[in-house]
């Protein structure tokens, strides 16, 4: 699943992103095969605003699709003139909501109460990213990423380091 070696993927995020990498948990290197761990992709702003994020991997296919609308998005918010960061976030959790009715028939409105209620296990990854970021839209990356994580990629934050076993 490595959509990073697509090269339409790879000219399209050179095209339009700066691209950037952090570990945040472990896996082990065994040879050349990397074993465990997970990713998550975050499509920010220059200000390390999450506009949108992908939970675990993906194919190019998918990758390409939600990095389209990622800059596609955000060419109508530039379209539509939202320069204060209120309209901006309006506008993007109007998006992430949009996103979680059509694809996860999932209407916020009539779900605002029970979001307290904790993780939606109708949800998949996609869903939980769509649900996060429509109710707290633009975030700061530091304030999401271990959430992402930890909660929605059911995996643990660790600064241990890569084990190594092998050639």
């Amino acid at each position: 699943m490595n959509a990073l070696a697509n090269v339409e993927a790879g000219k399209y995020l050179n095209d339009n992103f700066v691209s950037s990498y952090q570990k945040v948990g472990t896996f082990t290197v065994n040879g050349a095969q990397k074993q465990g761990g997970n990713v998550a992709s975050y499509f920010c702003t220059p200000e390390g605003r999450v506009l949108h994020a992908i939970a675990g991997p993906v194919n190019a296919d998918a990758l390409l699709r939600e990095a389209r609308w990622v800059v596609e998005t955000s060419k109508l918010a530039e379209l539509d003139g939202l320069t204060t960061d209120t309209k901006l976030r309006a506008f993007w959790r109007k998006a992430h909501s949009d996103r979680l009715a059509q694809e996860h028939q999932m209407d916020l409105k009539l779900t605002r109460r029970s979001l307290r209620g904790g993780p939606h296990p109708q949800l998949d990854s996609r869903g939980r990213v769509h649900l996060l970021l429509a109710t707290a839209a633009l975030p700061k990356l530091e304030q999401v990423y271990r959430l992402v994580f930890e909660k929605i990629l059911n995996e643990k934050v660790s600064t241990a380091p890569v084990v190594r076993i092998g050639g």
